[in-house]
């Protein structure tokens, strides 16, 4: 499947580009030969996978001491109307690397059908190369960000949280 994408920031600067998927896998992708490229979250096949371009490269050795990605989504604050995915890289310390994407970041955005549930999560860079790839769990929350570890006790209160944005999006 080809999927294609117009991105930009309030709709400037608008740049095509292509993601060929095999399943969860990436097979290419014209995204990472922008110089402006930032992170790209894609949802295929119950997998995310995350476009990581040359400018931020470096911030992989962040990303893979962690042995477990959560996806949090909800609204991101300061804007609390914006809806946003969060990618934390939990390494079981009390600051694991993250990263806020908004819906321009990415091409789906994973539905709150989806909360609790477990996915793939891959990292890629350029010529579709696959870096790394974790076990990943999805929650809805009131608010971005949303820094507490994956615990199967607080799932009670996720389910209010899902509850909550499924008024708010009316979903």
């Amino acid at each position: 499947m080809v999927r294609q994408r117009a991105s930009g920031s309030s709709g400037r600067d608008l740049m095509a580009f292509l993601i060929e998927n095999n399943g969860p896998e990436i097979l290419s992708s014209n995204f990472l030969d922008s110089d402006k490229a930032n992170f790209f979250l894609s949802i295929n096949d119950g997998a995310a996978r995350l476009l990581i371009p040359d400018s931020r490269i470096d911030e992989i050795r962040k990303m893979i001491t962690g042995k477990l990605v959560v996806l949090p989504r909800g609204p991101c604050w300061p804007q609390s109307n914006k809806d946003a995915i969060e990618i934390r890289f939990d390494d079981g310390s009390k600051t694991p690397y993250s990263i806020q994407l908004t819906t321009e970041q990415t091409d789906d955005l994973v539905p709150s059908s989806m909360h609790g549930r477990n996915l793939t999560f891959s990292a890629w860079g350029k010529n579709a190369i696959k870096i790394f790839e974790r076990p990943a769990r999805f929650r809805i929350v009131k608010r971005l960000p949303c820094l507490e570890a994956w615990n199967d006790q607080i799932q009670q209160e996720e389910a209010k949280a899902k509850r909550w944005w499924q008024f708010w999006k009316w979903e």
